[in-house]
């Protein structure tokens, strides 16, 4: 039986689905009542077939299986589960009174969440499930923003059919932004909302006429004004993605100038958002070291030495000492050899 412990309360709302197997009446009814009790739904199964016939209808956040038991024991349960389309997904604890060295090795070599042994103090019990639960929604939403980042990167692509030097130019920018973030002691948040503004600081290229990207000479007073539209519409096209909230600054202001010159609202200083600041830096670097339509790429050096003249002025003076410091490393150098083969 479980040995009784403090309970544990966990209500919600939408209270999470849980699935036990166990064979024994009064063990299942024990664990029900103990998950229950911390604000779980559960549904029941005392065999392995009787389990998957549940999971016809309905797919439970988490599964824990007693191993012995008739009809289908939980090794045959869980490789059934892990057949069914989705199945793969669900954490699967096996619970059970066989704790042996070797059941335990058998039960995870099949790729089991976890094992833990009767009797279980309630603490123990929810303390597995809730670590479980944690871990495999950890997972969901690492999955959901590596399936969000292709997303962005189909989405910033339509530009190249447009303006084949977008695409490359969005990869080098992403990792010259990186580099300067962590130079900076930038945490994995703030260099993933880079990385998105990276990938989306152009996007409002999409509505600039086909004519002025490709156009080979210097752009007339009119085209300038179509071109410098594009900051205000790539954040007007986020603007409802909850998700990309904290990029819209970086697309919105990545075109500003530390001496208040620059566009679309002539910030100026600290009142351009830091991560505009560090974006500006790594652009222009990559504009000025790529072949435009109506210019020559320069070289790095000849670059590197512009954004050095421009800081205080066009540029924030600390994100271009963070340059620096990439510079002598040659971080940057090796960026810009490798993307003469990668990109």
């Amino acid at each position: 039986m479980i040995e009784e412990s403090n309970t544990l309360t966990d209500h919600q709302e939408e209270p999470i689905k849980l699935l036990v197997v166990e064979d024994d009446p009064a063990m299942l009814i024990a664990f029900q009542d103990v998950l229950k009790g911390a604000g779980f739904e559960v549904i029941t199964a005392s065999n392995g077939e009787a389990a998957l016939e549940l999971l016809v209808h309905t797919q439970p956040a988490l599964i824990l299986s007693d191993i012995s038991m008739p009809i289908m024991d939980g090794y045959k349960l869980f490789e059934a589960v892990r057949r069914q389309p989705g199945g793969a997904t669900i954490p699967f604890i096996f619970l059970t009174a066989r704790g042996t060295r070797e059941d335990i090795f058998a039960g995870k070599s099949l790729g089991a969440d976890d094992y833990i042994t009767k009797p279980v103090t309630t603490q123990e019990l929810l303390s597995a499930v809730r670590a479980r639960l944690q871990r495999s929604n950890e997972l969901m939403l690492a999955q959901l923003k590596a399936a969000y980042k292709d997303s962005l990167f189909v989405l910033a692509n339509a530009i190249e059919a447009r303006d084949s030097y977008t695409h490359a130019h969005m990869k080098r920018l992403g990792l010259y932004a990186k580099v300067l973030g962590e130079q900076l002691g930038w945490d994995g948040a703030r260099l993933e909302v880079l990385e998105f503004g990276a990938i989306l600081h152009d996007i409002g290229k999409i509505y600039i006429p086909e004519s002025v990207l490709q156009k080979d000479s210097s752009l007339s007073d009119e085209e300038w004004v179509e071109m410098r539209k594009h900051p205000e519409v790539g954040a007007l096209m986020i603007r409802d993605v909850p998700y990309l909230a904290s990029a819209i600054p970086l697309v919105l202001h990545h075109h500003e100038r530390w001496d208040g010159t620059g566009y679309p609202a002539e910030l100026n200083g600290e009142n351009i958002p830091e991560g505009a600041r560090l974006l500006a830096v790594a652009d222009a670097f990559d504009a000025m070291t790529s072949d435009r339509p109506y210019r020559q790429a320069m070289s790095g050096d000849d670059a590197y030495a512009e954004i050095r003249t421009g800081s205080g002025k066009q540029f924030d003076p600390n994100i271009v000492q963070a340059m620096e410091k990439c510079w002598d490393s040659g971080v940057i150098h090796q960026i810009m050899n490798n993307s003469n083969t990668e990109l």
